[in-house]
């Protein structure tokens, strides 16, 4: 018994010393000669967790395959140091979700800290590394200098970055890229449904037609499909329009009231269909009271001419700002901060502009009747700009 015990003992302290052995000659990351290191974050890695959406430590026995690892680095307690990565395969350095550069395969990158602060101004910067599966490949060591680093070395650092920014995907984006659909679909819709009548409605010089014998009004009537859809257009136009404005802290007429917290891509979405209706119907309200003003003037031969000029004026301004607001939305330029004293001005124009144009181009004969018609005019065009003005912001 005492011979069995006695091999036991030597047979585990054999295999304890191999293991030691082995242990002990597993080669370790050391950094190039001209640093010292300081610190390892080979046990710091961690994965992002989709469930929880956060960052959780990385599990050997849950993550093995992942080819994404990242860790937080401390600016502030490691300024004056350099943070040094390499990978055994070629790869891709994020820092904070911006691809910076491409890992060469057993090249060491460096990446000075206090060039990190100024740049990302943040305590607490985000590190990503993509590459082969694991973090067994990997290696991301806190390093001092042995000599004095040269000045320009920040600098030059900040120029090295590419800082790609990956694409964003924000509740107001999708909604102008929903709009942009929704438009071109009825547009085409339109289209097929009457070709020379939608020609005509958006060609600008037709507005300014004043044949008695050839105006639109004579083929399309307020409450034809034609009509319809082109006012269906146009309040989405300015729902669209007004969500900018909303989205970029300038609320117009008070719609936040009635807006929701534009959260997620399904309620702003709900928003603008509503902001859409409220345009609608109120234009065929303004609609039925200019045949109840015009019907007191005795311009009822006018007011349909008058109202599908109004209807084409409106679509062609109102897709001409959207465009302008699509473009400078996905292009992330905010021109609101700086000229939001002046946003009302394009549209003071607009209607000033529509008000003279509407005087001329519908115009009848006999002075009498011009002043009922300037009257008319003032009635559905001046008066409620005025107000509009006063209450917009």
């Amino acid at each position: 018994m005492k011979s069995i015990s006695f091999q036991l003992f030597w047979a585990f302290f054999t295999a304890f010393s191999v293991v030691g052995a082995f242990v002990s000659a597993a080669p370790k990351v050391s950094p190039p000669e001209q640093y010292f290191p300081v610190y390892d974050y080979a046990n710091d890695w961690l994965v992002y967790n989709p469930q929880y959406k956060n960052y959780v430590p990385f599990s050997q026995g849950v993550n093995e395959g992942t080819r994404f690892v990242s860790l937080y680095i401390d600016l502030i307690k490691n300024r004056n140091y350099v943070l040094l990565v390499k990978a055994e395969s070629n790869g891709y350095l994020f820092l904070e979700g911006s691809l910076q550069n491409k890992i060469t395969a057993n090249q060491w990158q460096e990446l000075n800290i206090d060039s990190l602060y100024k740049i990302y101004k943040k305590d607490e910067l985000l590190l990503t590394v993509y590459g082969g599966p694991g973090i067994g490949d990997k290696a991301v060591l806190l390093c001092n200098k042995k000599k004095l680093t040269d000045p320009a070395v920040i600098e030059q650092t900040g120029r090295n970055f590419i800082n790609i920014k990956p694409i964003t995907f924000t509740p107001f984006g999708n909604l102008a890229a929903i709009t942009l659909i929704i438009v071109l679909m009825l547009n085409a819709w339109i289209f097929n449904l009457n070709p020379l009548s939608f020609i005509r409605l958006i060609n600008p010089i037709e507005f300014f037609n004043n044949d008695p014998r050839d105006q639109l009004s004579k083929m399309n009537k307020p409450h034809s499909n034609t009509v319809i859809f082109f006012v269906i257009i146009s309040s989405m136009l300015m729902s669209f329009i007004v969500i900018y404005f909303s989205s970029n802290k300038l609320n117009l007429f008070s719609v936040s009231t009635i807006l929701s917290e534009k959260s997620n891509t399904l309620q702003i979405v709900s928003d603008f269909f509503v902001l859409a209706t409220i345009f609608f119907v109120l234009t065929y309200v303004k609609y039925i009271l200019m045949v109840m003003a015009g019907n007191m003037l005795n311009l009822d031969k006018q007011i349909d001419n008058i109202f599908i000029k109004i209807i084409q004026s409106s679509y062609l301004f109102y897709a001409g700002l959207f465009l302008v607001v699509f473009m400078l939305s996905f292009n992330h330029v905010n021109w609101i901060t700086d000229f939001r004293s002046y946003v009302l001005l394009p549209f003071l124009f607009f209607y000033s502009i529509r008000f003279v144009a509407l005087y001329v181009v519908t115009k009848p004969p006999g002075s009498l009747i011009n002043l009922y018609l300037f009257s008319y005019l003032c009635v559905i065009e001046i008066i409620p700009l005025i107000v509009g003005m006063k209450f917009a912001l």
